[in-house]
């Protein structure tokens, strides 16, 4: 079974409820992975930061419940089904569980249901589809638990973390993920005085040379 230091993941994540995707991939977008897979969240407001645990599926519930018997807390599950047209891999009665088992959230691409409840919840799910056919269950056991699983063109590896919210979802190797946190408070700090300027009355033509690049002086100046 994975375990996660569930103090230090908590600690790491509760960072992202600041930040954000766009940041987290301004501050480092060498070696975050933006994951083009057309996941959308079910629950708007709400972003989902953690160590991933994927399972590869088609169109089957089982993987999913493996997933959820092993998943730590303090991690994301993270369900791909195989199947181009999906039927659901989980509703509200999964997110349920998800949320008693101390998870931090779950994505799937593919469908899930129960869209109109799920909110209420309070637990972050992103999803690439929705529909009300439940998916067949028991038939076919996941190959291993957690694995490597693709997400558009995003090799997604147990342990990598996994950032979304209502912008989209990104992924960073585990080896990066406190360099990456680091750098993107460091530039929305850096944000924050330029928005300081603008509420002060500077204009943003003004703070990044619109008028000397238009004359051809200078370089726009996007830094921050």
């Amino acid at each position: 079974m994975t375990v996660l230091d569930e103090v230090a993941v908590r600690r790491l994540a509760s960072l992202f409820d600041r930040l954000g995707c766009a940041l987290l991939h301004d501050a480092a977008p060498d070696v975050t992975t933006v994951v083009d897979a057309p996941l959308r969240s079910r629950t708007p407001g709400l972003s989902a930061a953690g160590p991933a645990f994927p399972v590869a599926t088609d169109n089957d519930m089982l993987p999913g419940l493996q997933a959820l018997d092993l998943a730590p807390p303090g991690s994301v599950i993270v369900l791909h089904n195989t199947t181009a047209r999906s039927e659901a891999l989980a509703g509200d009665i999964f997110v349920t569980a998800c949320k008693q088992r101390g998870l931090a959230g779950l994505i799937v691409d593919g469908a899930v249901r129960d869209v109109d409840s799920l909110p209420e919840l309070a637990f972050p799910v992103f999803s690439s589809q929705v529909t009300y056919v439940s998916a067949k269950t028991a038939r076919i056991p996941a190959r291993e638990v957690p694995e490597d699983i693709t997400l558009g063109s995003c090799t997604l590896r147990p342990g990598d973390w996994i950032f979304a919210d209502g912008d989209g979802v990104l992924a960073v190797t585990q080896r990066y993920v406190s360099a990456v946190l680091r750098a993107a408070v460091l530039l929305a700090e850096r944000e924050e005085e330029l928005k300081g300027k603008l509420r002060g009355g500077e204009t943003l033509g003004e703070l990044c040379g619109l008028h000397d690049f238009l004359a051809g002086r200078a370089p726009l100046r996007f830094e921050v």
